[in-house]
């Protein structure tokens, strides 16, 4: 059975970042977004093997602002033997294709200007104040959950605050949470224990594994319109002049696309 694990790097228990009107990030808690997020990541590598996974892919698709790189976040020495891991820049969509079973997303967090979201966003908190797919509000958790499916893979497990697991269960309906820490506001909340954060990772990744077969991947066939609602009109025109892009109002430019891996070729962060 071959699973994927991948990493945000907002979404681990005791985490909220800093009071800051333009970024999420904490460079002063980077060392503990590390440390916290690797174990998170490995309680779910240890569970899923535990539970009869022979192959494991893990991403790293975290970033610290000012401290990391992007897609540089996990310690990989404190991970678990036996797996291999995507690194330093490698797109979430390049490692996707139809021998995966499932995907266990680990750290996650709620679209940008979700009230009780901790460290809410959508993919850059300097620039996208809302995105729009077809018409629908959307997040990084309703993207990756149509990557996912372009290639039949289910999220089978997420992990998040309350309020990014709500939102999983909005976009997917069945898939196994595990809400580490309950927000009120973007920059605090109550949270988990670590160790037991990682104790309720492995629980429900376990559950999930058991009942693998019961999940569906999320498919929403194209064409897609994807509209991207940036704070300033300087940033609507930066990023309106990459291939596919175009310009659709003073602070907003649309993607027209059938591939939605054209969706974060255009918001990675910046």
């Amino acid at each position: 059975m071959k699973i994927l694990v991948s990493c945000d790097s907002e979404g681990e228990a005791c985490l909220t970042g800093e009071k800051d009107p333009v970024t999420v990030y904490g460079t002063w808690q980077a060392g503990w977004i590390r440390r916290q997020a690797t174990a998170e990541i490995a309680a779910a590598v240890e569970a899923a093997k535990e539970a009869g996974a022979d192959e494991i892919l893990v991403h790293d698709g975290g970033y610290i602002r000012g401290a990391t790189p992007p897609i540089f976040v996990l310690q990989y020495e404190y991970l678990p033997q036996g797996i291999q891991i995507a690194m330093g820049g490698v797109p979430f969509n390049s490692v996707l294709d139809r021998s995966f079973d499932g995907a266990l997303m680990i750290g996650r967090h709620a679209m940008a200007g979700v009230v009780d979201g901790v460290m809410a966003h959508t993919y850059s908190a300097a620039d996208i104040q809302d995105m729009w797919l077809n018409g629908r509000r959307i997040g990084e958790i309703g993207i990756n959950a149509i990557q996912l499916g372009r290639y039949g893979i289910p999220i089978i497990m997420l992990s998040a605050d309350e309020a990014g697991c709500r939102e999983a269960l909005e976009w997917l309906g069945d898939v196994e949470l595990a809400p580490v820490k309950r927000g009120f506001s973007r920059h605090s909340a109550v949270s988990m224990q670590p160790d037991d954060a990682c104790d309720l990772i492995r629980a429900k990744v376990k559950a999930a594994m058991s009942r693998i077969r019961d999940f569906k991947p999320y498919v929403l066939p194209p064409p897609y319109e994807l509209r991207v609602d940036c704070y300033t009109e300087e940033m609507a025109r930066f990023r309106a002049q990459r291939p596919g892009a175009t310009l659709v109002g003073p602070r907003s430019f649309l993607i027209r696309t059938d591939n939605p891996a054209d969706f974060t070729r255009q918001q990675t962060a910046t």
